[in-house]
């Protein structure tokens, strides 16, 4: 499979933007919520002892949190994409899962680790709740309480993706009217699963299917932009289907019960896919690195870790 460099290292850019959201801004802004994950108390309350730099990187017009995780949805799409064209459906199915499953499984173990070193203040380990932990969105399926690593609604979203991408399959990469039509099936779903309940607990398949519809439309949107540099696409559908996923996805986002964003967050979304369709059309002009190849290699383990083991690392010293 063809490389693109500059895809390869936009996925480090965007673990690193993650990490710096997380550690420089909401672990400070969001003392409660941080401290939760950190399995500690809070250092203050909410945000009244936010250091300065803290405050000054909240108040930027972009959201950070939202522009790591744009981007790792957009390279998902551009990348999947691809794997759907070389592969056969198992080839693909087995292939996906390999890739994330046993390190998010490694990562969770460790997440749990430190929960662990932590005293386990809530009493949330136990062997039922690590292993139905260690596959994402398992625990909601089987409606069993699993240790929270504050990122794991987004290995979700990818599964839910997977199941599209095999339900389509390479009639996502070739015809625009298949792309159009899942994103059509994302708002229906979210019409008809409005009321499902905002307890992850009560609402089982329901919850993961109404969690992911707003984020599909993104991960679309890199499929669409790598069926056209594979010219499966011709450049006016492109020109079409792209915004339209973008329209789709601020609709979505701005009327879900499941996952509510504010303004910023969906604004930074837009920013995101916006940024990523100039890019790829210029992006072979991008030479590899190794700083940006080692931050891409690192990038997924990094991004399963980082939540609780660095929380409660900041937060005991």
């Amino acid at each position: 499979m063809r490389r693109f460099e500059w895809a390869n290292a936009l996925r480090g850019v965007a673990a690193l933007t993650v990490l710096a959201c997380h550690f420089a801004v909401a672990f400070w802004i969001s003392q409660d919520v941080s401290a939760g994950l950190a399995r500690r108390r809070p250092l203050y309350p909410g945000s009244t002892g936010a250091p300065g730099f803290a405050r000054v990187l909240d108040s930027l017009p972009v959201d950070l949190a939202a522009l790591g995780v744009s981007l790792f949805f957009l390279l998902s799409g551009f990348v999947i994409a691809i794997s759907l064209e070389r592969y056969s459906r198992r080839g693909f199915l087995v292939g996906r899962l390999m890739r994330v499953l046993p390190t998010y499984a490694s990562g969770y173990l460790v997440t749990c680790g430190v929960i662990w070193l932590m005293s386990d203040p809530n009493h949330e380990l136990s062997p039922s709740s690590i292993l139905s932990g260690a596959v994402p969105g398992l625990a909601l399926l089987v409606r069993v309480s699993a240790p929270g690593d504050g990122i794991v609604w987004t290995l979700i979203v990818e599964l839910v993706f997977y199941a599209v991408c095999l339900a389509t399959y390479r009639a996502l990469t070739r015809h625009w009217q298949a792309i159009v039509a899942v994103a059509a099936g994302c708002v229906a779903m979210q019409w008809i699963l409005g009321s499902v309940a905002l307890d992850p607990h009560l609402a089982g398949l329901a919850y993961v299917v109404a969690l992911a519809c707003p984020f599909i439309p993104v991960m679309l949107v890199g499929v669409t932009l790598s069926a056209r540099r594979r010219e499966r696409l011709s450049g006016r559908a492109t020109a079409i289907v792209v915004p339209l996923l973008a329209a789709t996805y601020v609709l979505l986002a701005s009327t879900t019960t499941v996952a509510p964003a504010s303004v910023k967050y969906r604004a930074t979304f837009v920013f995101a896919m916006t940024a990523f369709a100039m890019i790829a059309a210029v992006g072979d002009r991008w030479r590899q690195h190794p700083v940006a190849s080692f931050f891409a290699d690192i990038s997924y383990p990094l991004y399963v870790v980082h939540p609780v083991l660095g929380y409660a690392t900041i937060s005991v010293l």
